[in-house]
């Protein structure tokens, strides 16, 4: 057998095995192409993200290790937000997700909201298995219940996101 034969057979026989041993894990990595969500969507099987009523939530504004997702689209998001937020919509993909996750590398808490607690839900679960020493809380009546409620609001698009957002 040929020097030629021999390396393809053990590097086909190679991927063979991995592919096999990927498929057995039970958190494999996926092999189909990546698809971003199209909406926000709750995780099944996951423990529910500690829910913080505007008024709790108010004590972690302007605090060092804390940072603030808003879930919602960038509409919404430039119409008004909770001040100092950041923008990561459920379907952020990309170059726009890798920039918006930079955010949490040295947080100790983060606080995520969509129009509602449930929006933003899908999204926490995800944040908290990325960061599992991080606090991750909900911000109960999302973003209508903080501007109910009178508190701090900032409007226009995200300053952060400009550079990922022609």
């Amino acid at each position: 057998m040929s020097t030629l034969v021999r390396a393809f057979v053990l590097v086909v026989s190679g991927a063979l095995v991995g592919v096999a041993g990927n498929a057995a894990r039970p958190h494999g990595l996926k092999v189909a192409a990546f698809a971003p969500p199209t909406q926000c969507s709750g995780a099944e099987g996951h423990a529910a993200a500690e829910v913080l009523q505007p008024s709790e939530a108010t004590t972690l504004c302007g605090q060092a290790g804390v940072v603030i997702a808003d879930t919602r689209p960038a509409p919404a998001f430039a119409e008004g937000h909770v001040a100092g937020a950041v923008h990561l919509p459920c379907d952020a993909g990309g170059q726009a997700a890798v920039e918006a996750l930079a955010h949490f590398e040295r947080a100790h808490t983060i606080l995520v909201y969509g129009a509602s607690t449930d929006d933003a839900r899908a999204v926490a679960d995800s944040l908290q298995q990325r960061h599992p020493a991080v606090r991750v809380a909900l911000l109960g009546g999302g973003f209508q219940a903080w501007s109910a409620a009178g508190l701090a609001c900032a409007s226009g698009p995200c300053n952060e996101c400009k550079a990922s957002n022609p």
